[in-house]
């Protein structure tokens, strides 16, 4: 079992890949960085390809990919006991509620591997970022942000993480130094042994 598991959670446009850069000095542990890029990229997509309202099945599959390879990763650095922080966690399975419905959840939540996958994020050091419309920028590649839908996909995804009994840490200031210090101070508490400096 991997000794130190953390992972930032949250709607696309919030800084996550921002605050996994500003750690990286400080820890000594294996960055995996978001796969949602490159699995588009893998297949070929543009936005309107994946667009949940006019292309259901691709965003559905896009979401599954992106799930199965995040529980991938997870269980393969859990079995080489190796300490890691993940841009991503649970989000997919929100996705897939907020743009398709109560029914494309609960199919996600039977995909083999989930629910073991879940019960070991019960032991995670998990950080939800809060959208700020500071932070919105539009990628051209994954969904289109509005400070509205962010809002909605946060809360969806709090009542997850809480209806699954997975403790989380959410991470409400914009300015990313304390956003660092925040997280660090945590892993601190929790996780020493991974830190280089604080």
């Amino acid at each position: 079992m991997s000794k130190c598991r953390i992972n930032l959670s949250g709607a696309h446009s919030t800084g996550k890949t921002t605050i996994l850069s500003d750690l990286k000095p400080f820890l000594n542990v294996q960055f995996e960085e978001e796969i949602a890029r490159r699995v588009i990229m893998k297949l070929g997509w543009k936005r309107d390809d994946f667009l949940p309202e006019t292309q259901p099945e691709n965003f559905l599959k896009l979401n599954e990919e992106i799930l199965q390879r995040q529980i991938q990763r997870d269980e393969e650095n859990s079995i080489m006991s190796k300490d890691f922080i993940a841009d991503r966690c649970i989000d997919p399975l929100i996705y897939v509620q907020k743009y398709i419905g109560n029914e494309a959840l609960r199919k996600f939540r039977e995909i083999p591997g989930v629910l073991e996958w879940t019960d070991r994020l019960k032991t995670a050091l998990i950080f939800v970022v809060k959208p700020q419309k500071e932070c919105i920028v539009d990628d051209e590649v994954r969904l289109s942000p509005k400070l509205e839908e962010l809002d909605a996909f946060h809360n969806s995804i709090l009542r997850e993480y809480k209806l699954l009994g997975i403790p989380v840490f959410e991470i409400t200031e914009l300015d990313r130094q304390k956003r660092k210090a925040f997280i660090l101070e945590k892993i601190q508490q929790r996780f020493p042994s991974v830190l280089i400096s604080f």
